[in-house]
């Protein structure tokens, strides 16, 4: 067919009005270069728009509507595309009258007057993002390193609270690394591909993002050591190993900050941090402080400041119950930011990040607070790490759409709380019905490239966010429909220890409970579940890589499609307490669980080859 010129601009360059029309031909998101060379272009509109083309030189090329939500319909093309050269198109619609619309780069139109107005593509530019080829898919086990497991009673430090006991700030339980090394033969049974850490390195807390040495391992967790036996022992499995560090801050006793502390501005690292009012100090109004913070949590930060030297001024007034005169992470004062713009930190964190890789074989970072950094320290972070290993994951803690983020230059996933966000209104809460979950899954997905997708961290509980069975009000039902969606939805599935075997707890430290290891002696249907999940995520690619299309929605329930090459797996679930009439097509096989459908339960089907 061939798209003529005639009809001229109806609104003024740039304004997407009356229409709204999202393409940015600069983002990942919207032109992505597949990794066999082919260019896929995406386009979201409003519902109201139809019959989409992608124009090139006069000819059509339909662009195909991969998901509908009350908001946006989202399109998709696939175009052959060479490596040299410029690439120019327009995109073209019909709206609800049938009149031709056509969006280019001044905005949306009635017409085109002359192709000049088409977006323009360097394909020279166009690069397939690289993302770790045993990270798409994997599912990914996170270990709150202090709680898991305690393999060494003597590592375990003096006066730790007893194992299960009710989690506090400050105090240890005893779990160590070797205790992680003792149960990989648990987690290999799991179906886990890969253990991510919460932070090792040396600290006096129990969560250790607040980093005295980078250099060294815990001698609680076990020290270097341990960390070398359970690298080989887990790599001897196929199991990979993440560790989780925060860059943005560390502890006062952090060698740097002691330096400043004596030295003052001619520390040789005063341009490491800032300080506000010299000396570096920390101004505290007790009785503020004890009415703002948790109870217990004053206490010990007050000890921590007094035992890393810092000096503590009572304040007058009124004004913040803790105020260090130096910048800290939110404010709290045992945790003074570093200035990662400045090249001697720059310097240090870059060899800190390639260390554990040349000399410890990890294979992939978790980058706490990655908003905080400028996007050049995180460019300089993936240039660095990929040149001592190409195959590194890097995964990084930022809420929201983080596709600023994920363009292929900088993180290759981020923790993605948005999916935790509809399984808790959809699960846990019963907030959200059945088309806002579906609208929300369909804008998620839209949100990245595909192969950002394909390594997306995908958790619904961490060390962060009360855990889910919490949320769910003890619901284990619940708790399993979510699960079972989390192990059949794009992405790399995001296990929080326990939750396995429906562990809760609330907020921080609540969700950071010991785990009750007798409870996998009696065996859990959860644990089945998730071992039945993962067997069919390794004996078929499409559960684990295919593209996503919605099949059908029920008042309480859904089912969509995982395509991949010739292969498509169906994929259903009844979030009723009713049984669900759903019977599979003629055809298919049932993998897992029974049509129609009982309450609570989901269904994986593997559909006749295309």
């Amino acid at each position: 067919m061939n798209w003529t010129r005639r009809t001229k601009y109806f609104e003024i360059p740039g304004s997407l009005y009356p229409f709204d029309v999202r393409h940015d031909p600069t983002d990942v998101r919207f032109v992505e270069r597949e990794a066999d060379g082919r260019l896929r272009i995406r386009v979201h509109t409003e519902p109201a728009l139809r019959d989409g083309v992608l124009v090139i030189d006069g000819d059509g090329t339909p662009l195909e509507a991969v998901g509908r939500t009350a908001r946006f319909t989202y399109w998709e093309a696939f175009l052959e595309a060479g490596t040299t050269g410029v690439l120019e198109y327009t995109l073209a619609f019909k709206d609800t009258d049938g009149a031709p619309v056509y969006v280019g780069r001044p905005g949306v139109a009635g017409g085109i007057e002359g192709w000049e107005a088409g977006f323009r593509i360097d394909l020279a530019g166009q690069r397939a993002i690289e993302t770790p080829s045993w990270a798409r898919g994997a599912v990914i086990y996170q270990i709150f390193p202090d709680r898991f497991a305690d393999g060494d009673p003597a590592l375990t430090p003096p006066d730790s609270a007893p194992w299960g006991t009710r989690p506090h700030w400050q105090e240890f339980q005893g779990g160590d690394l070797p205790g992680v090394t003792d149960r990989l033969d648990y987690l290999e049974r799991l179906g886990v591909e890969a253990i991510y850490l919460n932070p090792i390195f040396t600290s006096p807390s129990t969560h250790k993002y607040d980093a005295s040495d980078y250099y060294s391992v815990d001698p609680s967790f076990g020290g270097d050591d341990a960390l070398r036996d359970l690298v080989a022992a887990a790599h001897e499995r196929d199991i990979r190993i993440i560790l989780d560090v925060a860059f943005d801050h560390a502890h006062p006793r952090f060698a740097p900050f002691q330096d400043l502390l004596t030295n003052g501005p001619a520390s040789e690292f005063a341009s490491w941090f800032t300080v506000h009012d010299w000396p570096p100090r920390v101004v505290v109004r007790e009785q503020a402080a004890r009415e703002y913070y948790p109870p217990g949590y004053f206490d010990v930060m007050m000890e921590t400041l007094r035992t890393s030297g810092l000096t503590i001024e009572e304040g007058v007034g009124e004004g913040p119950p803790v105020e260090p005169t130096y910048r800290a992470w939110y404010g709290v004062p045992t945790m003074p930011q570093l200035d990662l713009e400045d090249p001697g930190a720059r310097a240090y964190f870059l060899d800190v990040a390639t260390y554990w890789i040349r000399e410890f074989d990890i294979d992939g970072w978790r980058m706490d607070v990655a908003r905080e950094p400028s996007h050049d320290f995180w460019r300089a972070v993936r240039t660095a790490v990929r040149a001592e290993r190409s195959d590194i994951y890097l995964l990084a803690e930022i809420w929201g759409d983080t596709s600023s983020w994920l363009q292929g230059d900088q993180f290759d996933a981020t923790m993605n709380y948005t999916f935790r966000d509809l399984c808790v209104g959809y699960f846990a809460e019963r907030r959200f019905d059945t088309d806002a979950t579906l609208d929300g899954i369909h804008a998620m997905l839209a949100m990245y490239a595909d192969a950002v997708l394909q390594v997306s961290h995908n958790l619904f509980s961490s060390h962060d966010v009360e855990r889910f069975l919490h949320m769910a009000n003890e619901n284990v039902e619940a708790l399993r429909l979510a699960t079972f969606l989390q192990l059949t939805i794009p992405g790399a599935p995001g296990i929080y220890y326990g939750d396995e075997v429906a562990v809760g707890g609330g907020r921080d430290p609540l969700n950071r409970a010991a785990f009750p290891w007798e409870r996998v002696d009696e065996g859990h249907d959860l644990t089945e579940l998730i071992t039945s999940l993962t067997s069919l995520r390794r004996h078929h690619p499409a559960l684990r890589q295919g593209r996503f299309r919605e099949a059908d929605r029920f008042d309480e329930g859904f089912a969509f499609t995982r395509e991949l090459d010739d292969q498509r797996i169906l994929v259903a679930l009844n979030n009723s307490t009713r049984p669900l009439d759903y019977d599979v097509p003629d055809g298919a096989t049932v993998l897992f669980g029974e049509a129609p459908l009982p309450p609570m339960t989901g269904l994986v089907a593997q559909l006749v080859e295309a």
